[in-house]
């Protein structure tokens, strides 16, 4: 029984001065700041791409803005390659004032089929019938009797 204490004694004495000897020599150090370098870099990497989309999307604004004055100043009369580029953007704005036009007769429809009714004088309405012929011709036998029964009690 001895032999194994011993054995497990001299086993551990090994795996504490090899832990030592590892703690010594630094290369955990060297790994803990091997990975934290790591870590940084790729935090620095992630901000910098962070910029870079930034900085393109501001790029493609001024681009754009460049353009916008470009055809601006000259849309009259276009030179070059920029003729065809400038009938394709001409025909855009026409295709979206169409269709922004379409739109607003659609809405102003809506809004009159919700507008509410003015009401109608009974002596106008009958008069336009008239006037425009849609009145029912007189019909043969049907007679209209109008009848206004007195309140007793206003007596």
């Amino acid at each position: 029984m001895a032999d194994y204490k011993d054995i497990i004694t001299g086993t551990l004495s090994n795996i504490v001065g090899k832990v030592k000897e590892v703690a010594d020599s630094g290369a955990i150090k060297d790994i803990y700041e091997h990975g934290a370098n790591r870590a940084k870099s790729y935090g620095q990497m992630a901000k910098l791409s962070l910029e870079i989309n930034g900085d393109s999307e501001e790029l493609k604004r001024v681009y754009a803005e460049i353009g916008r004055l470009y055809y601006d100043q000259a849309k009259d009369a276009p030179e070059g390659f920029f003729a065809p580029l400038f009938e394709q953007a001409t025909a855009l704005v026409e295709s979206i004032n169409s269709k922004q036009a379409q739109i607003q007769a659609m809405k102003d429809e809506f809004a009159a089929e919700t507008a509410p009714a003015e009401d109608a004088d009974f002596e106008s309405v009958v008069d336009a019938t008239e006037d425009d012929g849609t009145a029912a011709g007189d019909e043969d036998g049907i007679e209209i009797e109008i009848t206004v029964e007195k309140d007793d009690d206003k007596e």
